[in-house]
């Protein structure tokens, strides 16, 4: 490629201004490729070859890498570093040497002499091991200085069952290796012969076998860039790379509350007599593992949320922390607000939103990483669920395919053991409760395995914060947005119907200004009316009467993932070396498009030569058809239209006037 220089670099070279440089490009005494900047600005560049020979020496001196230092002498490795052979081999030389150095000790023999004898009697000793005079002599340096690889028969070992293959073949190779559409070794392989082919034919005779290739894949690609490759991100954070654990030692109970949503693999029956799987909207403290708060529901929803976090309160005290996944159930305005997502804006202010239902109750809410499974500890605590209840009842589907019972068709046709969702409910909350619930510990913290997830729950509530009954209400009442207040006052939409809430006062004082409401959704009888400071106004009532150490620091957790994500850089940069950037993932479609067209053009496949076979005719002898009896003759009747066509023709020419 051409080197390139801006015109600050030519100006520090000539120690001249970079404006001196652009007036003798503008006049053209120094040829330069003009361009625009991101500025729409023009920007120059100009060719090194164009400069006078030694500015262009300057320059190189000025530009000329430096030579890398020597390397260090490395280590020496330590033993167990080494194979069960390798040991062995490195023993075996030891005493060798040893005995050796003893075989030598014969007064007044000459050492050389001694030496070849030492040999001889060796490779006798050992057939198929055969060593010399110079081999035993760097086997004793390498004893003396430590050097255990020095110890190592490694001829030939470096090359058995490999052959090497060009660092560019190579290179190309794992470009259409490692991509996610995931290409068969072998199509990797054609792809590569036809790019090299068409890129670099020189090197195109230096193309192993596919089996050469196979052996490299096996042995030469890590397993986390193989995953990165070829199946991308996802699947190397969940497969490959670090992740964080979590330290449960120094927690305390209803320090960290975690929430997520189940489906049950059981199918009830509705009030209404129609089937369907219900579901689980749980909340799990994450030192002693028991289940605080749960409702069970039709689809888990935002209202779901707040009924099982009511439970939870009420049971076991206030959390200080709600660990969620990025669910709407969770992250709706009025219950945990918008978590890590970004506030909108409307005229570059920020949309104002009531205090979410969390932050009342001062719980801290912390958004799981998305597409991050190892994180959701809960999802673990689901499996016990599925295992110790589900399967209880007859109507258990199964979490998959496999899993489904055979006789579960017949259940449901019969419908008699089906259950009801109120039966369903109420056995499954008295099994978490006192079943679950109460299961030996098996967590991270090993003092505390064996116990009653319950003891370890008790055993570790430092404190306990609580509100009563009429408090919770209020404080898990939902919220909307900011609304004007209109001549009928607010309204709340219900199934797309409004119902409309409003007082003299609040007509009066308010009418055009923003308010929000808390509502209670069990009763829409009248809804508690704040300014946008969270102060509480007045109550309005409807108009229509009818309608009614998990808990790591934030730096900790940066650092952690900062690490996390280090690790994947490094996997990232490791396929980026190894592959070529020009091969995209348009290059094989191309590649054997181009090849199409020169197999066609090339035609390499000769034409057929079929032997011809004229139609068969009648003899000549055959007599000719018959005319129907007072025809015309044919001949005739061809020549008399052919006449009427001419004279058709020159009447339209003007000839026949």
């Amino acid at each position: 490629m051409e080197t390139m220089l801006t015109v600050d670099e030519l100006a520090a070279i000539r120690h001249c201004s970079p404006q001196y440089i652009k007036r003798l490009i503008k006049e053209d005494k120094i040829k330069a490729d003009r361009t625009l900047n991101a500025n729409n600005r023009p920007k120059y560049l100009i060719p090194l070859r164009s400069l006078d020979a030694p500015l262009q020496d300057k320059y190189l001196k000025q530009h000329r890498p430096t030579a890398p230092p020597p390397a260090p002498k490395a280590e020496a490795k330590p033993l167990d570093t080494y194979s069960e052979a390798e040991r062995e081999e490195i023993a075996h030389w030891r005493r060798v040497v040893a005995e050796w150095q003893e075989y030598r000790i014969q007064p007044g023999a000459s050492k050389t002499q001694v030496d070849e004898q030492y040999v001889l009697l060796y490779n006798l000793q050992h057939p198929g091991r055969e060593i010399s005079v110079d081999i035993l002599y760097r086997r004793w340096r390498a004893v003396r200085e430590d050097d255990l690889d020095g110890l190592i028969d490694k001829r030939g070992k470096w090359r058995k069952g490999r052959s090497s293959i060009n660092e560019t073949v190579w290179q190309a190779f794992l470009s259409f290796y490692l991509d996610e559409a995931q290409h068969p070794i072998r199509r990797c392989y054609e792809y590569t012969k036809l790019w090299i082919g068409q890129e670099l034919p020189e090197l195109y005779d230096t193309i192993p076998s596919y089996e050469t290739f196979t052996r490299h894949i096996r042995s030469d690609v890590p397993m986390p860039v193989k995953v990165l490759g070829r199946e991308g991100q996802k699947a190397y954070r969940d497969r490959c790379a670090p992740y964080i654990r979590r330290i449960y030692d120094d927690m305390t109970s209803n320090e960290w509350w975690i929430a997520d949503n189940h489906t049950f693999d059981v199918i009830t029956r509705r009030a209404d007599g129609t089937l369907h799987r219900p579901h689980l909207t749980a909340f799990f403290d994450a030192r002693s593992g028991i289940f605080t708060g749960c409702h069970i529901t039709d689809n888990p929803s935002s209202q779901a949320t707040l009924i099982a976090l009511r439970k939870g309160i009420l049971q076991y005290g206030i959390p200080d922390n709600i660990y969620v996944d990025n669910g709407r159930e969770f992250l709706t305005h009025d219950i945990g607000g918008l978590g890590h997502r970004a506030k909108k804006t409307k005229d570059g202010k920020e949309i104002y939103a009531p205090p979410p239902v969390f932050e009342r109750l001062g719980i801290k809410m912390t958004n799981a990483i998305v597409r991050n499974a190892k994180a959701k500890i809960i999802e673990r605590r689901f499996r016990d669920i599925k295992d110790h209840i589900s399967r209880l009842f007859p109507t258990y589907t199964g979490g998959t395919v496999v899993e489904k019972p055979e006789c579960l068709k017949q259940i449901i046709k019969d419908g008699k053991a089906v259950p009801t969702d109120a039966e369903f409910a109420h056995a499954v909350e008295e099994l978490l409760d006192d079943y679950i619930n109460r299961e030996a510990y098996g967590g991270a913290v090993v003092a505390d395995r064996g116990k009653p997830r319950l003891q370890v729950y008790n055993e570790h509530l430092q404190r306990k914060r609580v509100a009563s009954a009429d408090e919770l209400a209020l404080m898990l009442m939902r919220s909307s947005r900011p609304q004007q207040v209109g001549r009928l006052g607010v309204y709340h939409e219900v199934s797309g119907e409004r119902i409309y809430y409003g007082t003299e006062e609040l007509r009066h004082n308010l009418q055009g200004q923003q308010v929000y409401y808390r509502y209670d959704p069990d009763d829409l009888s009248s809804v508690r009316i704040y300014d946008l400071q969270d102060r509480y106004l007045m109550t309005a009532y409807a108009n229509d009467t009818a309608v009614l150490r998990y808990g790591a620091s934030k730096d900790e957790v940066k650092d952690a993932i900062r690490q996390i994500r280090q690790a994947e850089r490094v996997e990232k940069e490791h396929q980026r070396l190894s592959t070529i950037s020009a091969i995209g993932k348009d290059t094989a479609r191309q590649l054997l498009i181009e090849q199409a067209r020169r197999n066609r053009e090339a035609q390499i496949i000769p034409d057929a030569e079929p032997k011809i076979l004229d139609v068969q005719r009648a003899a000549d002898n055959t007599e000719p058809l018959l005319k129907a009896v007072g025809a015309d003759d044919l001949s005739r009747m061809v020549r008399n239209a052919e006449q009427r066509e001419r004279q058709r023709g020159g009447e339209e020419d003007g000839y026949g006037l």
